[in-house]
C-alpha cells in the first residue's frame, strides 16, 4: 500500500518504513505527525478525493537538518557590481510509521 501525501505545498509518494525530508515543521524529534492524504493506492484499487481524505498517514520526526548550500551570484557588467549570497534550507526528516485506509 502506498499513499501520496502533502506537506509544505509539495507532494510525496510514501510507503510504510520510508524516510522523507520535508520543509521544516514546528515539531521536536520523536513527535508524531499526521500528514494529509491526497491519493491512496493498494494493488489494483485506488482512492482519491473524499475517500482518500478519510485515510491517514502517521509519521515520526527523526531529525532536523540543513540541506545543501545554494549559491546565488549576481554580476553586472561595466558597473563593478558583484554580489554572492548563500542559502541553506532547513528540512525535517520523517519516518512513515503507518498508513491507514479510512
Amino acid at each position: 500500500m502506498y499513499a501520496i501525501v502533502r506537506s509544505g505545498n509539495k507532494q510525496y509518494r510514501v510507503e510504510k518504513g520510508d524516510r522523507i525530508a520535508v520543509e521544516k515543521l514546528p515539531k521536536q524529534v520523536g513527535d508524531q505527525v499526521k500528514l494529509d492524504v491526497v491519493f491512496l493506492g493498494n494493488g489494483d484499487t485506488y482512492h482519491s478525493g473524499q475517500s482518500a481524505a478519510a485515510a491517514s498517514v502517521t509519521a515520526q520526526v527523526v531529525a532536523e537538518r540543513k540541506g545543501a548550500k545554494v549559491i546565488s551570484f549576481d554580476y553586472r557588467n561595466k558597473h563593478r557590481r558583484r554580489t554572492t549570497r548563500g542559502h541553506r534550507q532547513t528540512y525535517t526528516h520523517l519516518e512513515i510509521k503507518d498508513i491507514l485506509a479510512g
